[in-house]
């Protein structure tokens, strides 16, 4: 039982029940309609003839949308990923069966068997879900550094539940490390720990069977994805160039043109209802504002005004707060379902932007996190985005630090596969709380960090 409760075990464990669902529900959706059905025999036969292709289109999604992960324990957030993974489920066998039109798959017994499966797996994926979390709440954390991994415990403590139980946090110079390491279940590092002594701390934990994490400093991550290759008997790891080649960029560029000139068809209703709201209520409708792109290019963004007109007049270029008194209320709607975000399509089709890429930042701001960070302007080797791994995986207001990190792993493995994903997976953060909230001070939990902060 305590193999199904890892990662790994539970990931593999967990599609099979989802497939098990899948499957049934089909089955169950045409025994209902079975008695109203013309061609009982052909329909069947259409069934069982897409069930291949309903089980591969379903892994896929359910990876995409990480529902392999324990990742939600919410009755909200478990509904939300699974209905937007059933909904591409239901689009692509439409399409499936589109195209393979000698199948005739009954529309009635499509739409039932979706509307099953959600409830289902919502309440498969919830009670599995907590019981993984019940199941590894109570293992113990250590965290070694030094000033920074009070924050990471921080972190620690809000990771829902999984990683929260920190009993000790340490220095690698304390007397107590070994005894703490033998009593803790998982072990963290912090990324202000040097490689030597990380190195050394990895090789024990390895020899002692711990669970070893660690954050990864800017120069580890360009050695992630690095390619095996062999030069006589010798192996030699081959660091990929950190850019993404021309044929990707193509690809990502056609990708690009592609669904947002279908964004456009669709959003364009909804997007002209938003500028005569916002015309009638008075001021400007769109948002004009400098930022940059590849090559530290400067370019104009587009988005529809959420603050009071010249909102930056008196206090000068300012990063929005979650409790900001400049936006509006029409404008709190339009960033909460992120409708502002809609004339940036312009920006995509015209090439100043991609739909995948680091969020554009502001020449000021740039400047200021290129001088307190040296590897800042790396982000710059592709083109800026309207959604990105920082987006998908961070929060509101994850660190600046934090969220170069993202984009810098995103440029270092991109694949179109990558951009295809986080496309997807944005669908699931677009209307979640955890996307816009921000990770609570440290002084909040000052005194409760203090406790286990180790002094020797």
């Amino acid at each position: 039982m305590e193999r199904l409760f890892t990662r790994r075990g539970f990931s593999m464990f967990i599609l099979l029940v989802d497939l098990i669902i899948i499957y049934l529900s089909t089955y169950l959706a045409y025994l209902y309609f079975a008695d109203s059905l013309a061609a009982y025999n052909d329909n069947l036969y259409s069934i069982i003839s897409m069930a291949p292709y309903i089980g591969l289109f379903y892994l896929i999604v359910g990876h995409v949308f990480e529902l392999d992960k324990p990742k939600e324990f919410t009755l909200f957030g478990v509904a939300y990923s699974v209905t937007v993974a059933i909904l591409c489920l239901f689009m692509l066998t439409m399409a499936m069966s589109f195209l393979t039109r000698r199948l005739a798959y009954p529309r009635s017994i499509l739409i039932v068997s979706s509307i099953v499966q959600v409830v289902l797996l919502t309440l498969w994926h919830l009670y599995i879900n907590k019981k993984y979390l019940r199941d590894n709440v109570l293992k113990t954390v250590l965290v070694i550094g030094y000033d920074k991994a009070k924050y990471l415990a921080l972190k620690l403590l809000h990771s829902k539940g999984i990683w929260s139980n920190v009993t000790h946090i340490c220095t690698p110079e304390s007397s107590n490390l070994e005894k703490y390491v033998a009593n803790s279940d998982l072990i963290f590092i912090s990324d202000d720990v040097d490689e030597s002594k990380k190195q050394e701390m990895a090789e024990d934990c390895v020899k002692k069977n711990k669970q070893f994490f660690y954050e990864p400093k800017f120069q580890e991550i360009f050695l992630f994805n690095a390619n095996f290759i062999q030069i006589e008997d010798t192996p030699v790891l081959k660091v990929r160039q950190f850019d993404i080649n021309i044929e990707h960029d193509f690809a990502k560029r056609i990708l690009d043109i592609l669904l947002c000139s279908i964004a456009f068809i669709v959003a364009f209703i909804p997007g002209l209802f938003v500028a005569l709201c916002l015309k009638i209520g008075g001021g400007t409708v769109f948002y004009k504002q400098e930022r940059i792109t590849r090559g530290n290019r400067p370019f104009f963004i587009y988005k529809f005004r959420t603050m009071i007109e010249n909102a930056e007049a008196a206090s000068g270029p300012t990063l929005a707060q979650q409790s900001d008194n400049r936006i509006t209320k029409l404008g709190a709607f339009l960033r909460a379902t992120r409708l502002d975000e809609i004339p940036q399509i312009y920006n995509i089709l015209k090439g100043d932007m991609s739909i995948v890429g680091p969020r554009p930042e502001r020449p000021f701001f740039v400047d200021q996190y290129c001088k307190e960070i040296s590897e800042y302007n790396l982000r710059h080797r592709v083109k800026a985005g309207l959604t990105g791994l920082a987006q998908v995986q961070g929060k509101y207001n994850t660190s600046v630090k934090d969220k170069l990190k993202y984009d810098l792993l995103y440029i270092n493995g991109y694949s179109f596969a990558l951009d295809i994903k986080l496309i997807m997976q944005t669908l699931t953060v677009l209307l979640k709380k955890s996307s816009t909230e921000g990770v609570r001070d440290i002084v909040d939990h000052e005194e409760f960090i203090n406790k286990l902060m180790d002094k020797n």
